[in-house]
């Protein structure tokens, strides 16, 4: 084994020790007033499904807010025939983001002492109110949730790579890991401490910046995995939906992550990158130059490839997909790029909006 050799074996090595920590949210549930607050921006395909699953849920919220964050389809006229209350969201003021204006709207309406924010494509189970609540009371501050990435489509499966590298960044399931947005429990109380939604009004990565501010006041924050709790279908959409989407996360995507953890990350993700496509670029070669693989090659992208399966497994279905993990590599490192240009553009899109690249680097 050459040098070039030696190292990829360490990077392979060092990835076993930053992984993603897979843990569910403990099993015991308790019950309190609440308040579920769903910011929908044309999410008429979505908003029955989830406020039906609400009215499933064994713990049933005190209040349901919808703030129709001004769709141009049928969210508003859903929402309302399913029971919530639907809030017409105002005109968006200056420095905040569509989405952290909605979740403030909601929280002014409502009164319940705990808040629950749910991404409108989020797809809760009947427990799942209950165990977040239960979670609350035993660590205080934030409990957030990434939700079980539940995909119908092949394109839908480039996603793996944006899940994976996400939740390693964010050190998923530890102590000190970073929240996620789809599904965030708090105290009214501790968001008032904090000095409340303003404070991340212009952040493209609210939960994010959320989560930091809620530690930077010692509070805690506590990230679990979906697994059979909650599931969402990110972008059903299309592909340009999923690259808009990465995009837009992508380019405030390092906020909150330490410079050890880049460093890491990213010493180990370039070792992914390159065994990837050590066997496929050896096949290529085959024809031009007669040399068949080597045993070396094959142990290299099989070897990287089982250990990203065995990272992704409870993050998503991505299921015998993530053999096409060199393509999925490739689709990452061009959104990254593209992202990259968009942000020093200084704009993205998103749902329509052209929003400001450079807010969640603030």
């Amino acid at each position: 084994m050459d040098f070039y050799g030696f190292t990829l074996l360490l990077r392979w090595v060092l990835g076993w020790f930053i992984q993603p920590k897979l843990t569910s949210l403990p099993k015991n549930t308790t019950t309190a007033e609440i308040a579920v607050i769903i910011p929908a921006r044309n999410e008429e395909k979505n908003i029955s499904v989830l406020l039906t699953a609400l009215k499933n849920s064994t713990i049933k919220p005190t209040e349901i807010v919808v703030v129709d964050d001004h769709s141009s389809d049928k969210t508003s006229e859903l929402a309302s025939a399913s029971g919530a209350v639907v809030l017409t969201g105002t005109a968006l003021p200056q420095d905040w983001t569509g989405k952290t204006y909605a979740l403030q709207q909601g929280i002014s309406y409502t009164k319940s002492p705990i808040l629950l924010f749910l991404d409108a494509d989020t797809n809760p189970k009947p427990e799942l109110i209950g165990k977040l609540i239960y979670t609350l009371n035993q660590y205080g501050g934030l409990v957030s949730v990434q939700p079980f990435h539940q995909m119908k489509s092949f394109y839908e499966r480039f996603a793996s790579v944006f899940n994976l590298i996400g939740a390693i960044g964010a050190r998923l399931g530890e102590k000190n890991g970073l929240a996620f947005g789809p599904v965030m429990m708090l105290k009214r109380s501790d968001l008032e401490k904090v000095g409340g939604m303003s404070e991340v009004k212009s952040q493209l990565l609210e939960d994010r910046a959320l989560g930091l501010l809620f530690k930077k006041n010692n509070l805690a924050v506590n990230t679990f995995i979906g697994a059979n709790d909650v599931s969402f279908q990110m972008y059903p959409a299309g592909l340009k939906s999923l690259t808009q989407g990465f995009t837009k996360n992508m380019a405030a995507g390092s906020v909150g992550i330490s410079k050890t953890r880049f460093l890491l990350l990213f010493t180990w993700f370039s070792g992914l990158v390159a065994a990837a496509w050590e066997l496929p670029f050896a096949y290529i070669a085959w024809s031009q130059t007669g040399i068949t693989p080597s045993m070396y090659q094959y142990i290299l992208t099989i070897g990287f490839g089982v250990q990203f399966w065995w990272f992704s497994r409870k993050l998503g279905n991505f299921n015998f997909y993530l053999l096409f993990y060199p393509l999925m590599i490739l689709y990452f490192l061009i959104v990254f790029f593209y992202s990259v240009t968009l942000t020093w553009k200084g704009k993205v899109i998103w749902k329509d909006r052209l929003l400001d690249a450079k807010a969640g680097l603030k």
